[in-house]
């Protein structure tokens, strides 16, 4: 260990993961190296250990929520951000910060997540063998073609069973295809998707697609989306497969496999566990519940590749206090079965598990986010009941939450002291610039938009215009030649977000569901000259953080193993490399 990482950052705060279910379950699948490297200490602070683990864990959830990518500076600035937390934690008691009710509230909520993530994952763990070199081999086989698919989808099942009987009595999947999306001429194009990848497409439709011979269909699959009957139109094969790129290969394609593995089963385990409910929900105060979402703000880019909970709109605090104080705490949402008696999920219920679903599902599809927060719930109330408050992890993850909570608050009163200090202090020609000279986006784009009276309208318009329908005919298109988007414009956060050239389903909190087709956007970044007001207070806040943080950090005992904190980066270039 080596005394090392002196902070230049200033003040920074981590937030609670979100997904570390997820990342728990990647970072267990994922690893080439040996499973106790991850528990291995990679640095202390006065006694303090953090693990390979607790900092690569903290890393990739810091890389989503910034869209950073990973590269040596990032890594150590990280890791002085940690540091800083943790000498700012520590040094928090002396404040009386320990009586806080944001910390003594953080570590509830934080309990009953960790012990339903930690159950979880010990669940998961029991019902996933790893991968064999076999189901190994023949994933990289898998990977290396291209499959050309058709579909009929829909979100119920039965829709499709007439459809299946048709194809399975001989007719052709075009002609019955045709018939299933109704369309107005005969189009040779019907449900065509084109190639897919193997690992490029949801879980059970990948397996069902690649498991299918050419010329061939499915039985109705269920993805995540809804069901799907896949047909194969055509296969192409790699030229051929070699054994050294196998090799090379291999660690990555198993991760992949054994993630896809975990995946499919989580599915079919949460969907086990709520079918054994007897859910009863209580459909006047969910409609009650969904109209005073509504009211709350958010545009967003609807999320149609992936459900899982990583989505980049979530609850805010404000939005939080404001749905709390229009609806009544023992409003009743629905009913479930749990131990053999029935048992009231509440509005409240359902407010604890807020901060960790998408606010655009909660605000569309209340019923579906309502049955999240019961799902956690249940999790929950399972995992206390197998004990695991007392679990070593659990408690490992709620003093790390609570390091994190004391530093956001002693940063906050060190803010208040610096904003009521009436002393004068020269500001240094460094900041002062890097301040005017703030930067802001300037936007251009064309694009056009059609409106949708709901979400099931808009998924319609998608279909149909992937399908060769013309924008242009709808009644609600609109078009907007190429042009600056101001910052005011009701749609700039949205065809800044959107992709381009690819119609996309969008929500907006003025207008609406839309498919929005974006066809072209620059998008340049412009200095800000305008001075700004408050630049010796800014400095102020910023000086009495970092002077606080220097000090703590000279009187504290920190160490880092830098041999470690380098190999743990080139196993990461190598394991990207590979993949």
């Amino acid at each position: 260990m080596t005394d090392l990482f002196k902070s230049n950052k200033g003040c920074f705060t981590w937030r609670q993961p979100l997904l570390f279910a997820l990342i728990l379950i990647l970072f267990i699948g994922c690893k080439e190296e040996p499973v106790h490297r991850d528990y291995e200490v990679l640095f202390e602070v006065n006694g303090i250990e953090r693990t390979v683990f607790d900092f690569e864990s903290n890393y990739v959830e810091h890389l989503i929520k910034t869209g950073r990518n990973d590269t040596r500076r990032e890594r150590y600035d990280f890791l002085n951000q940690m540091i800083d937390n943790l000498v700012l934690g520590d040094a928090a008691e002396a404040r009386g910060l320990l009586d806080h009710p944001t910390y003594l509230g953080a570590l509830y909520f934080q309990e009953r997540k960790s012990m339903m993530d930690f159950y979880f994952v010990d669940e998961m763990g029991k019902l996933i063998d790893p991968p064999t070199d076999e189901e190994v081999r023949l994933a990289y086989a898998k990977k290396q073609r291209k499959v050309f698919v058709r579909q009929l989808f829909s979100l119920q099942e039965e829709e499709l069973l007439e459809s299946y009987d048709r194809l399975r009595n001989g007719e052709d999947f075009i002609d019955v295809a045709n018939d299933f999306f109704e369309t107005e001429e005969y189009d040779e194009n019907a449900g065509y998707l084109g190639p897919i990848s193997y690992f490029g497409v949801d879980d059970a439709f990948a397996e069902a697609a690649f498991s299918t011979n050419q010329g061939e269909f499915t039985a109705p699959v269920r993805s995540r989306f809804g069901f799907h009957i896949i047909y194969v139109e055509y296969i192409e094969f790699p030229a051929m497969l070699a054994e050294d790129d196998y090799q090379y290969r291999k660690p990555g394609i198993s991760s992949q496999v054994k993630l896809r593995k975990q995946q499919i089963v989580s599915n079919d385990y949460v969907r086990d566990l709520m079918g054994s409910l007897s859910v009863e929900p209580d459909a006047e105060n969910l409609s009650a519940l969904r109209e005073v979402i509504l009211q709350l703000d958010g545009d967003e880019i609807a999320n149609t590749t992936s459900t899982n909970e990583n989505q980049p709109d979530r609850w805010t605090d404000q939005r939080l206090e404001e749905l709390e104080a229009s609806f009544d705490n023992e409003t009743i949402l629905a009913t479930y079965v749990f131990g053999g008696e029935r048992a009231d999920f509440t509005f409240e219920d359902y407010l604890n598990w807020l901060p960790y679903l998408p606010f655009i599902e909660s605000k569309n599809r209340t019923g579906a986010s309502v049955g999240r927060g019961m799902r956690n719930e249940v999790l929950f109330k399972i995992a206390e009941r197998e004990g695991y408050k007392e679990d070593d992890r659990v408690i490992g993850k709620v003093k790390e939450r609570g390091y994190d909570i004391l530093s956001d608050l002693y940063q906050y009163e060190l803010t208040l002291e610096a904003l009521t200090d009436t002393s004068t202090i020269t500001v240094p020609n460094t900041f002062r610039d890097r301040l005017i000279n703030n930067r802001h986006l300037l936007l251009k784009a064309g694009y056009w938009k059609i409106y949708a009276e709901d979400l099931s309208e808009a998924e319609r318009i998608k279909a149909d215009i992937q399908n060769g329908e013309l924008p242009i005919s709808y009644d609600t298109y609109e078009e907007v030649d190429y042009q600056t988007i101001d910052p005011s414009n009701k749609d700039f956060d949205l065809v800044q977000k959107s992709l381009i050239k690819q119609p996309i389903l969008a929500f907006s909190a003025t207008d609406g569901w839309m498919v929005l087709n974006v066809t072209d956007r620059e998008v340049t970044e412009v200095s800000n000259t305008t001075a700004v007001a408050d630049i010796e207070t800014r400095f102020k806040v910023y000086s009495t953080i970092n002077g606080e943080i220097e000090e703590l950090r000279e009187a504290a005992v920190i160490k880092v193993d830098t041999l470690l904190f380098d190999n743990i980066y080139e196993v990461w270039n190598r394991e990207k490399e590979s993949s």
